[in-house]
C-alpha cells in the first residue's frame, strides 16, 4: 500500500487556483445554495480553472494532478459548499467505465468530460438492493439492453449529461453497467426533498424503455461476484482498475475518501476560532488528524471518518450556539451534510461498519 503523504498539497498551483475560486465564488453563496440549487455558474467557475480535467487521463485531454492534491481540494470544497461538492466530485464517475467499454463512442466522451463540455454523474448504487428491491432492470435486446425502472439517487439532475448507470439482468442474474445519455427522452427525473445537501439536485430517475447500446456497456458481471467486492474496494482502486484491469491495488496511492475530513476540519476550525483553548475541541481535532493519517481496510476508514464528521460538525453547531441553526448559517449545513454521508453507498459491509462506529464500551 502506497500512502500518499506529500509535504503540502495545498502549495500545488492547481490547488491554489481552485481554492481561490472556492473562496471567491462558492463560499459566499454556500448556505443559500444548500436551500435552493447549485447553479450552472458554479460548475463553469470550476471548469475555468481546469478542475474537470483532473478526473481524466492526460491522453484524453485530462490533467495529471497528484491524488493528494485532488483529495485536499475536494475536502476543501466539502467543507465550504457540500451541495456543490456532492455534484462535482462525481464528475469522474463515467471516466473509468468509458475506458473500460473501450468503444469509439465512449472514448469520444472523454475529451468532452475533460473540457467540461459534458458533466458526469453516477446512478448505480441502487442495484445492490436486488433481489430484495427492484430498481432498474436490464433486458437483452438486439444491439444492447433495454433499461426500465427507477434509480433512487443521482446528484446533479439538470446539470449532468452522462450517467454511469447500473441495472439488473434478472434472467441471467447479472449486473449490467454502462453510460447513458441523460438528455434522452426515455429518462426523466424528480428532485428529492432531502433535508441535507438539498442544493445538490439529487433526484430519483425513471427510465422507461431506455436503450443502452452495446457500445456503451462497460461491464456485465454476475451479481454474486459484484456483491463479493462491494464496499471492500476503495473508490481509487476501483477507478484505477477500470482504466487498467491489471492495476495492483498495493500500488494505488492511498488517500482518505473525500468529504468527511473536509466537513469535520472546516467545522472544527470555525469552532476553535471561537474557543481556541477548549480542550475537548483540541482533542477532537487531534482525533480527526490521527484518523485521516491512519488508513484502515475498506470500508472501516470511511466509516471512522464519517462518524467523526458527525461529532465535529455537531461541535461546530454548539460553538455557534442558537445562531448555528439558522438557515443562513454554514454550521447547520455542514452538520446535515455529515448525516448525509452516513447513507451514501450503503453496501451491507458499509452499513455494518457504520453501526460499529456508533457503539461505545460500557464499564463493568
Amino acid at each position: 500500500m502506497t500512502v500518499a503523504t506529500p509535504a503540502n498539497p495545498r502549495s500545488h498551483p492547481a490547488y491554489r487556483e481552485f481554492a481561490e475560486v472556492v473562496a471567491e465564488v462558492l463560499a459566499p453563496a454556500a448556505a443559500r445554495v444548500d436551500r435552493t440549487e447549485v447553479p450552472r455558474s458554479h460548475l463553469e467557475a470550476l471548469r475555468a480553472v481546469g478542475y474537470h480535467r483532473w478526473f481524466v487521463p492526460e491522453q484524453y485531454g485530462g490533467l495529471s494532478v497528484p491524488p493528494q492534491v485532488k483529495a485536499a481540494a475536494d475536502d476543501l470544497l466539502f467543507g465550504v459548499d457540500p451541495s456543490t461538492a456532492t455534484i462535482v466530485t462525481q464528475h469522474g464517475a463515467p471516466v473509468g467505465p468509458a475506458i473500460q467499454a473501450g468503444s469509439p463512442q465512449t472514448l469520444a466522451l472523454l475529451p468532452k468530460l475533460a473540457a467540461g463540455k459534458l458533466y458526469g454523474g453516477a446512478g448505480m448504487g441502487h442495484v445492490r438492493s436486488w433481489p430484495q428491491r427492484r430498481g432498474t432492470v436490464a433486458t437483452r435486446v438486439p444491439g444492447g439492453y433495454r433499461i426500465d425502472g427507477v434509480i433512487g439517487w443521482h446528484s446533479g439532475w439538470g446539470l449532468t449529461d452522462v450517467l454511469w448507470l447500473g441495472a439488473v439482468d434478472e434472467a441471467r442474474a447479472e449486473y449490467v453497467f454502462g453510460l447513458a445519455d441523460l438528455h434522452d427522452a426515455k429518462i426523466s427525473g424528480r428532485v428529492l426533498p432531502l433535508t441535507a445537501v438539498y442544493g445538490s439536485r439529487t433526484a430519483e430517475l425513471t427510465l422507461d424503455g431506455y436503450l443502452l447500446p452495446d457500445a456503451y456497456v462497460s461491464e456485465v458481471i454476475p451479481v454474486a461476484d459484484w456483491k463479493a467486492r462491494d464496499g471492500r474496494i476503495s473508490l481509487d482502486v476501483r477507478r484505477a482498475q477500470q482504466i487498467d484491469p491489471g492495476t495492483d491495488p498495493a500500488g494505488v496511492p492511498v488517500v482518505a475518501p473525500p468529504g468527511p475530513y473536509g466537513l469535520a476540519r472546516a467545522a472544527l476550525d470555525d469552532a476553535l476560532r471561537r474557543y481556541p483553548d477548549e480542550p475537548s475541541l483540541l482533542a477532537l481535532s487531534a482525533e480527526l488528524e490521527h484518523a485521516v493519517a491512519t488508513p484502515l481496510p475498506d470500508p472501516h476508514w470511511r466509516a471512522v471518518l464519517d462518524e467523526i464528521a458527525v461529532r465535529a460538525t455537531t461541535a461546530g453547531v454548539v460553538a455557534r450556539g442558537g445562531a448555528g441553526l439558522l438557515d443562513g448559517d454554514i454550521a447547520q449545513v455542514r452538520a446535515r451534510a455529515a448525516v448525509f454521508f452516513q447513507v451514501r453507498g450503503l453496501a451491507p459491509v458499509v452499513r455494518a461498519a457504520h453501526f460499529a462506529t456508533y457503539t461505545r464500551p460500557t464499564s463493568a
